[in-house]
């Protein structure tokens, strides 16, 4: 699968996690925080190994794309 595929899939899941935690707005107001957070502290988490950090540092990118995406998205209708 390779680390881009793993980290594609480790960034869909922290979106997930954090944008149903929050939810939309306040994933707005602190999305400077949550990209900090993932790209930075992150890979800390896995300093082992190389491909663990290159892993991680990746979907740190990729969340900080997805949080950089989430305010031109309308909220679905109830």
């Amino acid at each position: 699968m390779g680390v881009l595929g793993i980290a594609f899939f480790t960034a869909v899941g922290y979106y997930i996690i954090v944008y149903k935690a929050l939810g939309r707005k306040r994933l707005v107001k602190t999305q400077a925080f949550w990209d900090i957070l993932f790209t930075i502290c992150l890979p800390v988490l896995f300093i082992g190994t190389f491909s663990g950090l290159a892993t991680a540092v990746i979907a740190g990118v990729l969340f900080s794309i997805f949080t950089a995406m989430t305010p031109s998205v309308d909220e679905p209708s109830k």
